[in-house]
């Protein structure tokens, strides 16, 4: 641990480095409408937007999530965490090249539901599942910056929140989608770096690769083979499915996604999908090392408490480097769903639903103002849940919204017959049983006692095949071709 005044030295060294660079990406881009705050104006180049898809997806929650999966499990948790992750990036690539060839050049993906549909019930039933997702996900990784930041300097989790939302927020409302992809560059760097030199050092300053793994095998008797095999199904109900059939494919709905996907030309969509995709299972299994070492070195901590136990054993200039490339990562995270849930306030909900007269620039100060509330929301929400819910339980539990909107939305995209009204059912109906199901208890009618995994199961079955159903009894005839193009001139401007 470190002096709590040098930690919160490295928090002001980060705040103004971050703010200085979102400023001086807001002078030269010229951040000065709404399409450039939400969508970097679809001229991103393609390096910018894989590595800041990479780092999005390297979530902040990885340097507890993974060490504490190896905690509970053993090394087969190193798979069961990244096999989802990579699946979600992956499974959006279909998602991402039909959406930019029907409405290329959208500013949010949830606009589509307008023009799909003669009703904006659908679209409203979306914004709702995408909001308190992107909102989930930002106190998931805030929650993060209190645990890590706080355990190794000794500072208030509550103040480390509060230091890293401001900040955060304050470069957001600089620069929206530019700010978090420029920023993210430097944190994708500061990743690499985080992985690649600060895990191996970890390993030799608690020994040597043998030292520790003899060490975990003496600590964990006759646990030692299950732990130490990659087939160690043990948690595959808790841990593997409830992550796979939730947050496997969270990248379908998340907004900070499709800000990339509309961020970036159209022909490089696929390939900066795929490149993040695999990039981001390169630092899970590196941060799984953090898991072993905290099994060699700590036998008698909990999981949830591993990783920044673990993190102890650095010297206290490497812990002071650690931190800083840390705040790195948490930033990506974080700022990230911000920016998205401030295009999404102004875009979906103010412009759509509110005010349609409402220009450009009207459009962004409505963004900036939300990047400042919403700011406010993610950090009491990360109150709330500290010491109610673990991380890994808060983890799983961010996948349930994905429940009740993937097999809609891919529905809508592919077949022609989807209607409106299923489509809201499906949505509404998964979310209100699924929660039902999660929140409920033996005393309420109807209800059943079912794993996790279940439940997410039962989501999307219910949203799926309601919409389907639905559509087969009452179908649409949508013409694909038919939707509008005055806004498709796709990738900065070209025609494609």
């Amino acid at each position: 641990m470190i002096r709590s005044t040098t930690g919160a030295a490295l928090l002001a060294l980060w705040g103004a480095g971050m703010i200085a660079l979102a400023y001086y990406v807001y002078r030269r881009q010229g951040v000065t409408n709404a399409s450039e705050f939400i969508t970097a104006g679809g001229r991103a180049r393609l390096g910018l937007t894989t590595a800041s898809f990479a780092v999005t997806w390297m979530w902040a929650g990885d340097v507890l999530g993974v060490p504490q999966y190896v905690g509970i499990t053993g090394i087969a948790g190193i798979w069961m965490y990244a096999a989802p992750a990579v699946l979600s990036s992956l499974v959006v690539i279909p998602f991402a090249l039909r959406m930019r060839r029907l409405f290329p050049q959208g500013l949010t993906y949830s606009e589509y539901f307008l023009e799909r549909f003669d009703s904006r019930l659908p679209h409203l039933a979306v914004v709702c599942v995408v909001l308190y997702t992107m909102v989930l996900g930002g106190i998931i990784q805030l929650f993060v910056g209190g645990a890590v930041i706080g355990g190794l300097t000794g500072i208030s989790p509550t103040v480390v929140n509060a230091v890293l939302v401001a900040i955060i927020g304050a470069y957001i409302l600089l620069g929206g989608l530019w700010s978090s992809m420029t920023t993210d560059f430097v944190q994708f760097v500061s990743a690499i770096v985080l992985t690649l030199v600060f895990v191996p050092f970890l390993v030799w300053q608690a020994g040597d690769p043998n030292v520790v793994y003899q060490h975990a095998v003496t600590n964990l008797g006759g646990q030692a083979d299950a732990f130490f095999s990659m087939g160690n199904l043990s948690s595959l109900e808790g841990l593997f499915l409830p992550y796979a059939l939730g947050l496997g494919v969270w990248g379908v709905v998340s907004m900070a996604t499709w800000q990339r996907v509309f961020a970036v030309r159209r022909d490089k969509t696929s390939r900066f999908l795929t490149v993040g995709g695999i990039g981001v299972f390169t630092t899970i299994a590196m941060y799984g090392v953090i898991g072993v070492v905290g099994l060699s070195a700590f036998p008698e901590v909990s999981p949830g408490n591993l990783s920044v136990e673990t993190l102890s054993l650095l010297p206290s200039w490497a812990a002071v480097v650690f931190i800083l490339v840390t705040l790195m990562v948490l930033g990506s995270s974080v700022d990230s769903y911000l920016a998205a849930i401030a295009s999404l306030a102004s875009r979906d909900i103010y412009y759509r639903h509110w005010n349609r007269d409402a220009d450009s620039s009207e459009q962004l100060s409505v963004a900036r103002y939300a990047s400042i509330v919403f700011a406010v929301v993610v950090f009491a929400g990360t109150e709330f849940v500290s010491g109610r819910l673990s991380f890994v339980t808060l983890l799983l539990i961010g996948g349930i919204g994905a429940s009740g909107l993937v097999g809609p939305f891919a529905l809508s995209l592919f077949w022609r017959c989807t209607s409106a009204g299923p489509f809201v059912a499906g949505v509404v109906v998964s979310q209100l049983v699924t929660a039902y199901l999660l929140l409920g208890n033996a005393a309420l009618p109807g209800w059943v006692g079912l794993k996790l995994w279940e439940i997410m199961a039962v989501g999307h079955i219910v949203s799926t095949g309601l919409t389907a159903l639905g559509s087969a009894v009452t179908p649409d005839d949508f013409a694909f071709a038919d939707l509008p193009d005055e806004a498709t001139r796709a990738d900065g401007g070209e025609e494609r």
